[in-house]
C-alpha cells in the first residue's frame, strides 16, 4: 500500500501513534473541526484581501492561527 508523506515522516521520526492525542486527528469530530478551520480560513483570507492593509492582514493571521489552534484541541 502507498502511505502519504505525512505518514512516512511520522513512521521515519518514530513518534507513537497509540497515543490518545494522535487518535483523536482520525475522529470524526476532529475532521468535523478541520473542514470548519478550513472555511474560516477562506473567508479570513478573502476579507484580509478585500481590507489589504498590512497590519489588518497581520492581525487577522495571528488571530485566525489562534482560533485553529484552539478550536482543533481536544
Amino acid at each position: 500500500m502507498s502511505k502519504n508523506l505525512i505518514e512516512r515522516l511520522i513512521q521515519y521520526l518514530g513518534i507513537p501513534q497509540n497515543t490518545e492525542e494522535f487518535q483523536w486527528t482520525k475522529t470524526r469530530a476532529y475532521r468535523r473541526r478541520l473542514g470548519t478551520v478550513k472555511n474560516a480560513w477562506i473567508i479570513g483570507g478573502l476579507i484580509m484581501l478585500a481590507v489589504a492593509q498590512p497590519a489588518f492582514i497581520l492581525a487577522g493571521s495571528f488571530f485566525l492561527t489562534f482560533l485553529s489552534f484552539a478550536f482543533l484541541e481536544k
